[in-house]
């Protein structure tokens, strides 16, 4: 008879059933194309990381259990969906600016070219983002895995190290690094109003 093997992927929208229209969470999705090396979202991952601090907001990483990396930044639950969207897309486009040769802002795969594509539209209304500690339906079972920054800034990271066989020994040395994921509460309004201003 042969062997069922089943997995159990947990991806959640961005707000929280007592305030649906305004998220807790914006997110960004760090998506490598092909011919893209783990390494290349690192190094985005520290840019998108360096564009947020500098409007005061803190980012988690992990990684998608897959091949790329997701930034969650906790919000304080009072901006509706295109809001975060609009933000997003603002730390997005600084990104992309900054580094035009290795991200991109381009929808279409085929169009992306060996760049990491920063995908900020994940954060509209119903989208859904595995969340941390998922597993995923892949070979190896990969679990989407909390980062440290200084882990991201070592740029030596392979997700392929995070697995059901190894995270609970991760989790007894690291400890939940997502622990005050939910706890934090940031405002989105200076980059709502540089936003504003770029864009009129």
């Amino acid at each position: 008879m042969p062997t069922l093997v089943a997995c159990i992927e947990v991806h959640a929208w961005l707000s929280t059933r007592d305030n649906i229209e305004c998220p807790d969470l914006a997110v960004m999705d760090l998506d490598p194309a092909e011919g893209a090396t783990f390494r290349d979202v690192l190094q985005v991952a520290l840019l998108v990381h360096r564009a947020l601090a500098g409007f005061g907001l803190q980012a988690f990483v992990k990684t998608s259990g897959a091949r790329g990396l997701h930034l969650f930044i906790p919000l304080r639950p009072v901006y509706p969906f295109p809001h975060v969207t609009r933000a997003m897309e603002y730390i997005a486009r600084l990104v992309h600016e900054a580094c035009p040769s290795r991200t991109t802002l381009e929808r279409a795969v085929p169009r992306r070219k060996d760049r990491v594509y920063l995908d900020y539209l994940q954060n509209g209304r119903g989208k859904t983002m595995a969340f941390p500690y998922s597993l995923r339906p892949l070979p190896g079972a990969p679990v989407s895995t909390p980062l440290s920054w200084d882990e991201v800034c070592s740029l030596e990271v392979d997700p392929a190290d995070f697995n059901m066989n190894t995270i609970f020994e991760r989790l007894k040395e690291t400890g939940d690094l997502f622990r005050d994921l939910l706890v934090l509460e940031q405002d989105l309004d200076g980059v709502l109003k540089v936003a504003a201003g770029a864009a009129g």
